[in-house]
């Protein structure tokens, strides 16, 4: 980590995650890793993620609102009750981060907990490769109360 002198009164640093696993005695191996997103319907998150922890997976999702093929949402303004279409669908995206040997193993487990009876299209996933990950924390040493 590189130190430099900071106005802050606290150091932000960052810590790169080695993307290399080493065991004494052994040749270093590169672990591969993709990051998978669900953008998913917002009533199966719940599954979605029991689904993930069960697997003992870590995962984090978001709203996200799109212009896609999916139901709009409906919206009633004013007196009388007047409603209109919003010209956009709102579900929600879960995002993971995988070893690449993993990747199979949890795409199907989505596909299964995001499933709904009747339909064969329920959302879209995207996988893509994962070069660093960067851990960034906050540390409150230099912080002096006078």
């Amino acid at each position: 980590m590189n130190e430099e002198s900071s106005s802050l009164p606290f150091e932000v640093g960052v810590r790169k995650e080695a993307n290399k696993s080493s065991d004494k005695g052994h040749k270093d191996t590169i672990t591969n890793r993709k990051r998978i997103e669900a953008i998913i319907p917002s009533e199966k998150t719940d599954s979605v993620l029991s689904t993930l922890e069960s697997m003992h997976i870590q995962a984090t999702f978001y709203e996200s609102k799109g212009m896609g093929k999916g139901e709009k949402y409906m919206i009633s303004y004013g007196k009388g009750g007047k409603t209109t279409k919003m010209p956009y669908s709102i579900k929600h995206t879960v995002v993971t981060i995988v070893d690449e040997n993993k990747v199979g193993e949890v795409i199907n487990a989505i596909r299964q907990s995001a499933g709904t009876e009747g339909k064969s299209n329920v959302g879209i996933m995207v996988i893509s490769s994962v070069d660093d990950i960067l851990t960034i924390w906050i540390t409150s040493d230099t912080v002096s109360y006078d």
